[in-house]
């Protein structure tokens, strides 16, 4: 490839809400260093860490594609699955989005066949423009 052959990459599905993916809360540049890699590729929908629903299969399916497409072209190092508080997308308590992420990033691990890194995190609220990045699991 033209790119760096040595760089290390992630690939992450994260929520399609407009505010995480703001200049000020960056959250790309904050997801490589979460992931000790040099870039991320990001797959973004509506309340990822609400995927498992029985009626989102077809997302289901759509993201475990993209993610298995990603991780296989870039020889992606780390997987990560980023659910937020306040989720339009997946409207549940904060706790709940704990369980959930890690539940939905545990079997995106397993659906992909994905040998390495993966982390399930929680963008938390302090408002439109500033997020803590917590990790809910280290799978």
């Amino acid at each position: 490839m033209w790119w760096n052959r040595h760089k290390k990459l992630g690939v992450a599905v994260t929520c399609a809400d407009w505010r995480l993916h703001r200049r000020r809360v960056d959250l790309n540049a904050r997801l490589a260093r979460q992931l000790r890699v040099g870039g991320v590729d990001i797959t973004a929908v509506p309340g990822p860490d609400g995927l498992l629903r029985p009626e989102r299969a077809g997302e289901w399916k759509a993201v475990c594609d993209w993610a298995k497409l990603l991780v296989t072209a870039h020889h992606a190092e780390a997987l990560a699955v980023v659910a937020h508080q306040r989720c339009a997308g997946h409207p549940v308590s904060d706790m709940e989005h704990d369980d959930d992420v890690v539940e939905v990033a545990r079997a995106l691990k397993e659906a992909i066949g994905f040998a390495g890194r993966t982390q399930a995190l929680v963008a938390t609220y302090h408002n439109d423009a500033k997020w803590g990045l917590k990790l809910a699991a280290h799978l």
